[in-house]
């Protein structure tokens, strides 16, 4: 993949379920990523010209299609990441009308102009706006976990404010990021919406294609390479590169619930999720039945593809499951106490759902991304204990605090080194378009969702009107009465009761000395 006039190469996966081939998928040269831009920007001039109104019904006829062609997304879903139907159902479709509806409405807010008051006397005769205008092209590069949902949140706002955009999928989930793009491509206009596959190559090319702005999410690493090479291109990009995220669980929680929230975040789609609960800081004296209710609740969830609707899917890919693995060794060899889980299913890159007891901050399960099935609890004495150990990451995402006194929950959310802070419950306002998804620390700091995103989308443009027919007074030349004037204006600021009448006097004077000037008959 060198030679940017070469033929496309191919590439194939596994369904990590099972283990089965899945069919082969043409990565782009680099001549075939720059003629996507190109496309897209022939074609974003057209769409930016159309009025919003119009941009927002071909946006909700494009979610309409997907979400009535869904069996064939939910398919190609399934099969490149292990997880039933019905989890592909509920994670990635089920809500995609109402986040559209929801993301139009942020989009109204975003991208309305703004018009500057200003004073008729200091300024008469003169107008100001400031007009939003889209970037152009947009480069969005999403990672495999949510492979059609991933777009939703830089493809829905792009659009709306008339920008082209080009989708490149992980390469560990292509199809699925081709689905969606031929779906788009039969309600937008031909280019519009384009698509590139391939590995970090082609991020790369898509990077240096000349495209006007990009968003990303995936690892620290990549994230620190695209957001170093954006700012050389002095191009606005949005990163988001994970979490660790960190429940605390006090005594006075409502613990059935709790646990039931704990395992939702923590075990969907597999802990594969950046918002996912990977630490827990329960209070000592629930501990016992806290851990054990939630390793009971763990070991009665279904690994695919154990059944037609199973609870878990695998892990998409045998890297992740290498890191897994690697987390769960290092807790145990440092003293953690395994209480459910810890071992692979046996079929495909399933991962029994795992809890292990005991954590220290010391073990990778409590530092590092796992981005699996796997939590780990660490008990302490008070919320101060766990508020401190909890910021004790270098990620910052989104943390929890689970109580029954939502004052004093509140308190110690806002006291956590988050971008998303949240009462009795974790990681939900991902889902919602009109509030920010965004993170500090290692997690970066991209914004998605909400009016709060639009920086890397459009660009701000100060529109100025000037309808007088005289010349400004403090135009050249500058003489006596140019300092006389603006001596008055100095007085006039500090309240002088005369300054009005000196600029009143000043003012025919310089104007008449100002067109003497620009007569030629002026000095």
């Amino acid at each position: 993949m060198t030679d940017a006039n070469a033929s496309a190469s191919v590439f194939s996966t596994q369904n990590p379920a099972t283990g089965a081939s899945l069919s082969q998928v043409a990565a782009a040269t680099e001549a075939e990523v720059r003629a996507a831009v190109a496309a897209a920007r022939t074609a974003q001039r057209a769409w930016a010209a159309r009025p919003f109104a119009e941009r927002v019904t071909l946006m909700l006829d494009a979610v309409r299609l997907l979400l009535r062609e869904r069996d064939a997304g939910i398919a190609v879903m399934s099969a490149e990441t292990g997880r039933c139907a019905t989890e592909c159902l509920m994670s990635e479709v089920s809500a995609g009308m109402t986040f559209a509806r929801a993301a139009i409405r942020a989009a109204k807010k975003a991208l309305v102009t703004e018009r500057i008051s200003l004073s008729p006397i200091d300024f008469p005769g003169k107008k100001v706006a400031i007009e939003v205008v889209p970037r152009g092209v947009v480069g969005v590069i999403a990672p495999w976990n949510y492979p059609i949902g991933n777009f939703f949140k830089a493809l829905m706002p792009a659009l709306l404010a008339g920008n082209g955009v080009v989708m490149k999928p992980s390469e560990k989930t292509p199809r699925s990021g081709a689905w969606l793009a031929a779906t788009m491509a039969r309600v937008f206009p031909p280019g519009l919406v384009g698509i590139v596959q391939g590995d970090k190559a082609v991020g790369r090319w898509l990077l240096a294609s000349g495209i006007d702005a990009v968003v990303f999410t995936g690892s620290v690493t990549a994230g620190k390479e695209i957001a170093a090479k954006a700012g050389e291109l002095l191009i606005p990009c949005s990163v988001e590169l994970g979490g660790k995220d960190a429940a605390i669980v006090l005594a006075d929680c409502r613990l059935d619930r709790t646990v039931a929230g704990v395992a939702q975040w923590a075990f969907h789609n597999a802990g594969q999720n950046c918002g996912g609960i990977e630490r827990i800081y329960v209070e000592r004296p629930i501990a016992d039945l806290f851990v054990d209710k939630l390793s009971k609740l763990a070991a009665a969830l279904q690994v695919a593809p154990a059944a037609a609707i199973t609870d878990l899917g695998p892990l998409q890919n045998a890297a992740q499951l290498a890191v897994v693995e690697a987390h769960v060794k290092d807790a145990l060899a440092k003293g953690a106490r395994l209480v459910a889980g810890g071992k692979r299913t046996g079929v495909g890159l399933g991962y029994q759902p795992t809890v292990l007891d005991g954590c220290t901050p010391d073990m990778l399960v409590m530092s590092e991304e796992t981005f699996g099935p796997v939590v780990g609890v660490t008990r302490v004495a008070d919320a101060a204990e766990a508020v401190a150990l909890a910021n004790r990451c270098r990620y910052g995402l989104s943390g929890s605090v689970w109580t029954r006194d939502v004052a004093r929950g509140l308190a110690l959310a806002r006291a956590l080194e988050v971008g998303v802070a949240a009462v009795n419950n974790h990681a939900f306002t991902g889902s919602l378009p009109e509030v920010p998804w965004t993170g500090v620390k290692d997690t970066g700091p991209g914004v998605a969702n909400s009016h709060h995103a639009y920086h890397v989308f459009v660009r701000r443009r100060t529109v100025f009107v000037d309808r007088n027919k005289d010349p400004d007074p403090w135009w050249l030349p500058i003489d006596a009465d140019l300092q006389a004037f603006g001596e008055a204006l100095v007085r006039r600021a500090l309240g002088s009761a005369t300054a009005l009448l000196t600029l009143a006097r000043l003012l025919p004077r310089r104007l008449r000395t100002i067109r003497a000037l620009a007569a030629g008959i002026g000095r």
